[in-house]
């Protein structure tokens, strides 16, 4: 059965996303790639979280091919609203759009726009919608350096298939 999905999923064209295609790794061009964020703390925290996942050393290349430049902005949205105008949920969004710029040429070869959200409950305690809305902020950071790994992912992939 499984050889014949095998088989089924290559004649429809599908292929592993980290296969290796020629000599170029997805993976290996991954690592090549330096991150690019705003001295803040939120830029910091999507930049350190991108490069943790983008190469083993989670550090910068000391040569890197690209640059990724991200302009994350993050805002809060009430979701329940008591009559008492108490706020019982909150939704935390994340928008990084991001380009990746050719380091030789300097010109941007990928511009996209990674968004995530997150819910949390709001309780009478503060430490505890402290501790929430921290514990949202982590999550969408890391969903969001995950998503724009992948849309590089994609990008290095199809580069390869087309062979340049």
């Amino acid at each position: 059965m499984l050889a014949l999905t095998a088989l089924a999923l290559a004649g429809c064209g599908f292929s592993p996303l980290y296969a290796e295609r020629n000599d170029v790794f997805v993976t290996g061009e991954l690592a090549m790639l330096d991150v690019a964020a705003p001295e803040n703390e939120l830029g910091r925290e999507i930049k350190f979280s991108l490069l943790d996942i983008l190469s083993s050393s989670g550090n910068p290349p000391a040569n890197p091919a690209y640059r990724v430049e991200l302009a994350p902005r993050i805002y809060e949205e009430d979701v329940a609203i008591e009559r008492d105008a108490d706020v019982t949920r909150k939704n935390l969004v994340l928008i990084v759009p991001f380009r990746m710029i050719d380091t030789a040429t300097k010109k941007p070869v990928l511009t996209s726009t990674s968004r995530s959200r997150s819910s949390y409950n709001r309780v009478n305690s503060e430490f505890a919608n402290i501790t929430a809305s921290q514990d949202a902020r982590t999550r969408i950071t890391k969903t969001t350096a995950n998503d724009i790994k992948l849309q590089l992912s994609i990008y290095f992939d199809r580069r390869a298939r087309a062979g340049g």
